[in-house]
């Protein structure tokens, strides 16, 4: 077996670890959870979207009266327990890769 081979069984192996995780299992749950309310899903997006370019804005710009405007806009959005679960799980299982990709990259020389 050549080495990309035996590389890509091992990464398969991995992708297969990280979605046994509790974490991986309760986001995609509340994906699922959100998935069954369209309307309510399709704000989720919004926000987030409107939330992923504010936290990337250029760093000169002051984000956070933006940021809390975008809260407030969506109070009634965020105090939904289905879409506060979802943004928790989100926010974990991203953690959780990000904190992989972190001890990878840790252990690789460059």
């Amino acid at each position: 077996m050549t080495d990309e081979k035996v590389l890509a069984a091992h990464v398969d192996e991995f992708i297969r670890l990280i979605k046994d995780t509790r974490k991986y299992q309760d986001y995609v749950h509340m994906c699922e959870v959100l998935a069954a309310e369209p309307e309510i899903s399709e704000k989720v997006r919004e926000f987030r979207r409107e939330n992923y370019f504010l936290q990337h804005a250029p760093e000169n710009e002051d984000i956070y009266d933006r940021v809390a405007e975008l809260r407030l806009r969506n109070e009634e959005l965020l105090s939904r327990p289905e879409v506060y679960d979802y943004l928790m799980a989100e926010w974990e299982f991203f953690r959780l890769v990000q904190e992989l990709f972190d001890r990878i990259m840790e252990r690789m020389d460059f």
